[in-house]
């Protein structure tokens, strides 16, 4: 194998598996319970390997005539969507809490919060001491105190909408909040946009690495490992060569007398529901090459010697 085969085939393993690590991390996120998150997780995977396989299958099916190649290929485009749209789920998620721990990490947020804790121990001290006052007979003192408390507690509140606010700030990553600069938009939807970028090099990329490497070790299996004919049958003769792959394939068959001594060109036209154009030019191109002979309007293998009988 060559190497850029070898490096074709690393990073279709690279970004697949990228791939279904991002759905399947975003799809276990979503359920509370664990069997519900092995079912989803399950799920995704299942999902992701249907679009690995779907293109390639489909386009073998439809090779073969098969009908369900291309159910497979009109489902292939809606499982590369989904798995898109987690792939930016995901990152999007992770981008959140990211900023979360970072916002609740800086100075700022944890000098408010160091605020907030002592004033909340003083609510709790004055708390006291308006219930032992009351309870000792001192009205006045502790209605006096229930004023001072009541300042706290509105101190209280606004510290707690001041953390909140910082939580609910939108905030990005440095560089695409340096690229939201450089173009003079909203950071937020550059990000969305590099997300969603991201997500669909991801997917696309690693498809399309994932065909061409099994295209090309196709080609190379089909290289080095030629298709062995039967000894009875010669090595194809040039006159066949202006044929298409399939037209070859028939004319080999022929040949060999699969289809009997005497191949009849409308029972092969039937038997393998085949166009009259795509099998007259194999008779013609064997007659030409004296693989087959023609007896009136019936053909006869020459190699296996003798006129037809009737």
């Amino acid at each position: 194998m060559k190497l850029w085969q070898s490096l074709t085939g690393i990073a279709a393993l690279i970004f697949c598996g990228t791939s279904l690590a991002f759905t399947v991390q975003l799809w276990i996120s979503m359920p509370a319970g664990l069997g519900g998150q092995v079912v989803a997780g399950a799920t995704a995977v299942a999902l992701e390997l249907c679009k690995f396989s779907f293109a390639p299958l489909g386009l073998w099916l439809r090779s073969q005539g098969q009908a369900s190649g291309y159910a497979l290929l009109c489902l292939w485009p809606l499982l590369v969507v989904i798995s898109i749209v987690a792939t930016v789920g995901f990152l999007a998620t992770h981008s959140d809490e990211q900023q979360q721990r970072s916002t609740r990490n800086s100075q700022e947020y944890q000098a408010l919060q160091q605020q907030l804790n002592s004033l909340q121990q003083q609510i709790n001290t004055l708390n006291g001491l308006i219930n032992t006052d009351a309870n000792n007979g001192y009205r006045q003192r502790a209605i006096n105190t229930a004023a001072q408390l009541s300042t706290m507690e509105a101190e209280r509140t606004q510290l707690i909408e001041k953390l909140s606010t910082i939580e609910q700030t939108p905030s990005t990553h440095s560089a695409f909040s340096s690229l939201a600069s450089i173009l003079n938009k909203d950071p937020a939807k550059v990000q969305h946009i590099g997300f969603l970028a991201l997500a669909i090099i991801t997917d696309i990329v690693g498809l399309v690495a994932l065909l061409a490497f099994n295209a090309a070790a196709t080609v190379a299996k089909r290289t080095t490992a030629p298709l062995q004919q039967p000894e009875t049958v010669e090595t194809q003769p040039l006159h066949t060569t202006h044929l298409s792959e399939e037209q070859q394939q028939l004319a080999q068959r022929i040949r060999s007398g699969e289809f009997g001594h005497k191949p009849v060109m409308r029972n092969i036209i039937n038997e393998m529901r085949l166009r009259h154009g795509t099998v007259k030019p194999v008779f013609d191109a064997l007659q030409q090459a004296g693989a087959l002979n023609k007896n009136g309007r019936g053909y006869f293998l020459a190699s296996q010697g003798g006129l037809p009988n009737g």
